[in-house]
């Protein structure tokens, strides 16, 4: 069963690349429709209901292709003509991909889907070798529109305007932008989430008006010793600090709160008499013999 269920992926790529290798509108239906649906039933194409056959849809699609160059079909037509061979399983997905189509505008479907640039073009590729007009001088062109439209829309929208004609440099040119894409919303969310912690490290805001965030004070540090912000006990210099009216630790003597000490350093107070002060007054005002 698990075997059966990769291939029935596989069907359903094959298939969900059809339309986007044969091209046209769905809708479109031009002049002598009847006409030319009567030759293309003249030549016998085959149904295929995308039952459990891996290589089913690219047979499929390889006789239809046929057919549509023996009876030179319209291109508006082939989208047409081809899903109306189509029944059970692949009908049922054609019935999703039309509305589909339909919803977007009669807009392309993407191929794409959810493939890395690489996948889908090597899928893409796998599939063109059974639309042999991608083979000829100038259907390297056509493939390389074909392979735009089936781009996811960013890649699609960076790349169309450039208009690359040469499949290769097209699909190189995907594929760095892809690569560029997926980094830089790496090098995004990594800096989302350098800020998310950074912001839960702040800690939570006191709720109290006033100021802002970045103001706020609420989460500061604070020294127990000296009661001060901005430092811990750890660093706080008010330890190294020694009075020197009373010889305690942790303040100086402008803000010891004990009396102030009287001078006990000894020294003597000198008195000088009249005749003193007259023999030594040359000398108070600085007479130099």
């Amino acid at each position: 069963m698990a075997g059966r269920g990769r291939d029935d992926a596989a069907i359903a790529e094959a298939l969900g690349m059809l339309a986007g290798v044969l091209g046209g509108n769905p809708n479109v239906v031009g002049m002598g429709a009847a006409r030319q649906l009567s030759e293309f039933q003249k030549n016998n194409p085959p149904m295929f209901k995308g039952a459990y056959d891996p290589d089913g849809a690219q047979k499929w699609l390889k006789e239809i292709e046929r057919i549509f160059r023996v009876t030179e079909c319209a291109d508006n037509q082939k989208v047409r003509f081809g899903t109306h061979m189509l029944s059970e399983e692949a009908d049922d997905w054609w019935v999703a991909a039309r509305t589909e189509l339909e919803a977007a505008g009669n807009a392309e479907i993407t191929w794409a889907g959810n493939r890395s640039v690489t996948e889908y073009a090597a899928k893409f590729t796998e599939l063109s070798k059974y639309y042999t007009p991608y083979d000829e001088a100038t259907g390297e062109f056509s493939k390389c529109v074909k392979f735009e439209n089936g781009l996811r829309p960013e890649i699609k929208q960076a790349i169309g305007y450039q208009r690359i004609r040469v499949f290769s440099d097209l699909v190189d040119c995907c594929r760095i932008f892809e690569q560029d894409t997926k980094a830089r919303a790496e090098s995004y969310q990594q800096r989302v989430d350098r800020k998310g912690k950074n912001q839960n490290d702040r800690g939570k805001p006191c709720g109290q008006a006033g100021h802002r965030f970045h103001e706020c004070t609420s989460n500061e540090k604070k020294c127990f010793k000296c009661g001060k912000g901005g430092h811990l006990a750890a660093e706080c210099r008010l330890k190294t600090m020694t009075c020197f009216n009373c010889g305690e630790v942790g303040h100086i003597s402008p803000q010891c709160p004990k009396p102030k000490k009287e001078n006990q350093s000894g020294g003597k107070v000198f008195a000088l008499s009249g005749s003193e002060t007259s023999a030594d007054d040359r000398l108070i005002r600085g007479t130099l013999w």
